[in-house]
């Protein structure tokens, strides 16, 4: 049993509390975030917390109160750029997956995307094919409502559980309630739940052989199409919904064939970037990846600066050449 400090102040008891819950939870100090990211950048968060239990739980809502720091959720790490953070990384660990009905299975948020996928197609359940090769974890997916390949993970979500970290409570949202956007929810809009776990529903459907071959499909493509020898976070921009562009836009891409559905009409982003000629820009050691423009690519030694001046850049770039304003996919931790 812990000694208590003996005629100390409040503050050297808050303190002594502090270090205690520290002790006892998975709290770790001034860590650097690069290796949490694929971007394999990041700046010195005060502190970082993995959650893994509904103990867990309890002692960091505690600790949180005592120490009053901004939070932000991390999930696999690879839509994000981070800087150094004065606040409190949340790295939730619930990797359960337990089917629950024929159709219904519950998942932790901590679940890589890909060892659902591997799970689902065990199960002979149809709805997560199209996501071979997606990064990730089922939290991050939920949050970021992600979606490729005419896929859509906000389609499979019948229920999510989160922990409300503003006022301690449990709380249950049906679909609906999620608030499900264009690659956003309510989740990453307010910023105040953790997702614990969801439940989510998919269709019965045999033909394991088949459901395999889409997914290596849909890796293969990744493998071609995307810089996976260097490190990224993916998609740095959302596309252009089409009918939000400029006409002379539209009239460019349509001319060009570049418009597509998925998961409504859009424009790829990275056909804009290719047009403003910043295919290989570099700031730094960030670079336009030269095989698809909508990824920057770390080639070794980028800074947070670095990738961050790039976007800029090409935000600038794109609101001059377009008269539009891309809006990040990625997300930027920063305090």
């Amino acid at each position: 049993m812990p000694i208590l400090p003996t005629r100390s102040t409040n503050k050297d008891f808050h303190k002594f509390i502090i270090c205690e819950i520290i002790k006892i939870m998975k709290i770790l100090e001034n860590i650097k975030l690069d290796q949490f990211t694929s971007f394999k950048i990041g700046g010195v968060a005060r502190y970082f917390v993995e959650l893994s239990s509904k103990e867990d739980l309890e002692k960091f809502l505690e600790w949180k109160q005592k120490v009053n720091l901004p939070v932000f959720v991390l999930g696999g790490g690879t839509n994000i750029l981070a800087d150094d953070f004065r606040g409190i990384i949340l790295k939730p660990k619930f990797e359960h997956i337990e089917r629950i009905e024929e159709t219904k299975l519950v998942v932790g948020s901590g679940v890589l995307v890909s060892d659902l996928l591997n799970k689902v197609i065990e199960f002979s359940l149809k709805g997560l094919e199209w996501a071979g090769g997606l990064p990730g974890t089922v939290g991050g997916a939920i949050e970021g409502g992600v979606g490729c390949f005419g896929g859509e993970f906000k389609n499979l979500v019948f229920k999510v559980k989160t922990l409300n970290l503003e006022n301690g409570n449990i709380e249950n949202f049906k679909n609906e309630e999620c608030m499900f956007e264009y690659r956003n929810s309510i989740f990453r809009k307010e910023r105040k739940w953790l997702i614990i776990e969801a439940t989510l529903e998919f269709v019965s459907y045999p033909f394991k052989d088949e459901l395999k071959k889409i997914a290596q499909e849909k890796i293969n493509y990744r493998k071609e199409k995307h810089p996976l020898d260097y490190p990224n976070a993916g998609s740095i921009f959302k596309n252009i919904p089409f009918e939000k562009a400029p006409k002379v836009v539209q009239n460019l891409a349509l001319e060009k064939n570049k418009v597509k559905n998925d998961p409504f009409k859009l424009i790829p982003i990275g056909f804009l970037i290719a047009e403003a000629g910043l295919v290989g820009k570099r700031i730094g050691d960030a670079q336009v990846s030269q095989k698809h423009a909508n990824f920057i690519v770390n080639l070794g030694k980028a800074s947070f600066s670095d990738v961050y001046n790039l976007i800029e850049y090409i935000k600038k770039t794109i609101e001059d050449k377009f008269s539009i304003s891309p809006e990040l996919e990625i997300q930027i931790i920063k305090c």
